[in-house]
């Protein structure tokens, strides 16, 4: 089936089992429903998103596989970072609610058309979001969460580890 898709689009070869088609945003429905409709990539497994922030885009790679779960599809698109805004694929697939949602909620990115893309995981949360490059973790726990003390009785790992063990052994040997 990847040959009969390689004749109607440049698609690169990554592994034995993994191929990559890049397409435009505005081509996005259009391929991806043709692909559903004349191949066997009938599932949509994930969408991946990697945060190009000196590019200033996001790459989204839409992860379709066969039915035989023998061959995987990456298509990828390419988004600005400002306004970044693309249309839904519940129409095709309806699992890609949950995926949208949570692309919104992590990235800031728009999916025309899907109506759940409201709070999922990060319930109340005012600031940018938080898998985009630019939001800065440690400064965020620093001014909402208070540190506590450790324990008391806190020991180095890999030293309680060795006493342990020396202890075992002696034991053991009957030491």
């Amino acid at each position: 089936m990847i040959e009969f898709l390689k004749k109607h689009y440049e698609i690169v070869e990554k592994g034995s089992r993994l191929y990559k088609l890049q397409i435009e945003s505005d081509k996005l429905v259009e391929i991806l429903s043709y692909i559903s409709i004349n191949s066997n990539f009938i599932t949509l497994s994930q969408i991946a998103c990697t945060d190009w922030i000196e590019d200033e885009v996001f790459s989204l790679n839409y992860i379709l596989t066969t039915k035989e779960r023998d061959k995987n599809l990456m298509v990828e698109v390419r988004i600005g970072r400002v306004h970044c805004s693309l249309p839904t694929l519940l129409t095709l697939y309806p699992q890609a609610q949950v995926m949208e949602r949570d692309l919104h909620e992590m990235y800031g990115i728009n999916f025309r058309g899907n109506d759940t893309l409201y709070d999922f995981a990060l319930e109340n949360w005012n600031e940018i979001p938080p898998l985009r490059r630019e939001f800065d973790t440690l400064a965020y726990v620093n001014e909402h969460f208070d540190f506590r003390i450790g324990r008391e009785d806190n020991k180095d790992v890999k030293v309680e580890v060795k006493r342990r063990k020396a202890q075992a052994k002696e034991l053991k040997d009957g030491k």
